[in-house]
């Protein structure tokens, strides 16, 4: 059965003498509800190059050409040239850029809002942080919105980042049927069970870090990674260690081929209990690898979940110079941002205590060790830090990571009209587009005031961020599965798609029932 979500409204404003026939796209009216920021959008179709998706699902190609002084986004395509697409109808524009335009920074600033900035640090002070950057030139964070400060580059050398559109294809696929890894902005999707996506690292280290963002679209996800594999396809048919990370808990296991067969055993402890954060529906993960001391760390948003000893007896020399991603389960899932570098032994303590995070700052240090206290600047160089008994002048060089006193946080107001970007090196930044013209960007944000960003800096820029995004995949394709399709049916109950729709999704749900029998969905109608 096929249901439609929404019509798109087209007028066309006929040629005037010396004028251009134009095209202006209208959003529908429909009602919508806040959506998290940060919620990963999954079922919508994988388009290749540069494109423009709507609210309603529908998707562009073309050129990206600019906005007017009406705010309405300028798109250029064969045929039906030019196009004006009012602000209101907007989801996503997604760019064609070169990531070599970036440049590396040492110092990256957390915000409580989400973004993600980084820069070189110049200073800090009671009002804002100071950062020199390559995509925008000097920016002063207001110091009340940064969660979390790194002033300089954790683990060590760089192995590798990304994926990105140029290295993708080095990554090797092994797909199960219908369900795979799919590469799209800049990380890796998968649709259901038992694919596999991973790559090589040439020199890869005796003591390694490799950390990524996780994303899942609902319920209880299941993710297996391979580290030290020597078998991309598998997370069991070779020599690797085998991470294997559920909603509630953590696994590591060593596998090993001896004399043409395979051992396998659970590093010690043989689990620990850990729950994955179910409302934000992402995560950050780490592992942590020091083969010479037959050690595995997993850390989870920060905080360390577990220490793993290899007690297997197995020859660590066998071990591989490959990662790779196992999906396990139904629920599609997202994985972006990787970054492998060298590790020099330091993990976090496990996290301050509930009292000390809310009211204090907190300090650690690249040998692990931490302490509570006020943070009054950073300048030249020097990091000074006031405990109860004195105030001390701290090198920041010997600074791994700073966390700031969660009661002085604010969470800066958003506008209906603001925008969040993705620039080419995954900086995230949140504000309303002033001007865009002649290769610049004027951006006003509430974190930082208003500043010029390079123009080909920006990747992907998302539009009206609490409205809900309608897949196309709910109405115009096939589901692969009965169990497929039950998911997309729950993703446009919690969307809460119009009346009209919903009517359409409960006459598919009465078929899967038919079908499978145990489906337990409920339609929610207005």
């Amino acid at each position: 059965m096929k249901t439609t979500l929404s019509i798109l409204l087209i007028t066309i404003h006929l040629p005037i003498s010396g004028f251009a026939e134009k095209i202006r796209i209208v959003p529908p009216p429909v009602r919508s509800v806040p959506a998290p920021i940060s919620r990963p959008a999954f079922n919508t179709p994988n388009v290749a190059g540069e494109h423009v998706r709507l609210l309603d699902g529908s998707v562009f190609k073309g050129s990206f050409k600019g906005f007017n002084e009406n705010g309405e986004l300028l798109w250029e395509h064969p045929g039906i040239s030019p196009i004006a697409i009012q602000p209101a109808a907007l989801a996503k524009l997604t760019l064609t850029r070169n990531a070599k335009t970036a440049k590396n920074h040492s110092s990256v600033a957390h915000l409580i809002n989400g973004d993600r900035l980084t820069g070189d640090l110049k200073k800090l002070d009671d009002k804002g942080l100071m950062i020199n950057t390559w995509y925008a030139g000097e920016l002063t964070i207001d110091r009340h919105t940064i969660q979390a400060l790194t002033p300089g580059i954790i683990g060590g050398e760089s192995l590798y980042a990304g994926p990105t559109a140029e290295d993708q294809k080095s990554w090797k696929y092994t797909n199960n049927g219908s369900y795979k890894w799919t590469f799209k902005d800049g990380g890796f999707q998968s649709n259901g069970s038992s694919a596999n996506v991973g790559r090589m690292v040439k020199d890869m280290p005796k003591s390694v870090k490799m950390e990524f963002e996780y994303q899942w679209q609902s319920g209880s996800p299941s993710l297996y990674i391979s580290l030290l594999s020597d078998n991309l396809a598998s997370y069991s048919a070779g020599n690797c260690y085998s991470i294997r990370i559920s909603s509630t808990s953590m696994y590591v296991y060593r596998y090993s081929r001896i004399n043409g067969g395979l051992s396998s055993s659970r590093l010690t402890p043989s689990s620990v209990s850990h729950r994955l954060n179910r409302t934000r529906l992402r995560s950050h993960v780490a592992l942590c690898v020091d083969t010479t001391k037959k050690t595995l760390a997993v850390i989870v948003d920060g905080k360390l979940v577990g220490t793993f000893r290899d007690n297997s007896g197995r020859d660590m020399d066998a071990l591989g110079k490959g990662f790779a991603f196992h999906s396990r389960s139904s629920i599609p899932a997202r994985i972006s941002n990787v970054r492998v570098t060298k590790w020099d032994g330091g993990l976090p303590s496990g996290g301050t205590t509930s009292s000390v995070a809310l009211k204090q700052d907190y300090v650690k240090f690249n040998n692990d060790d931490s302490f509570s206290g006020n943070l009054v600047g950073i300048t030249d160089g020097t990091l000074k830090f006031k405990t109860e008994f004195a105030e001390l002048p701290i090198p920041l060089n010997t600074v791994s990571q700073l966390h700031f006193a969660k009661e002085r946080l604010k969470n800066p107001a958003i506008s209906a009209k603001a925008i969040r970007a993705t620039l080419v090196d995954d900086i995230k930044v949140t504000g309303n587009i002033k001007t865009w013209k002649d290769g610049e960007v004027t951006l006003a944000s509430p974190v930082f005031g208003e500043a010029t960003f390079k123009a080909d800096a920006f990747k992907i820029i998302e539009f009206n961020l609490g409205k809900p995004r309608i897949s196309a995949s709910i109405n115009t394709k096939p589901q692969n599965s009965v169990i497929e399709r039950a998911h997309a049916i729950r993703a446009a109950q919690e969307a809460r798609v119009p009346a009209q729709v919903a009517e359409g999704i409960a006459q598919e749900l009465e078929i899967l029932r038919e079908q499978k029998g145990k489906f337990k969905l409920n339609i929610r109608r207005k």
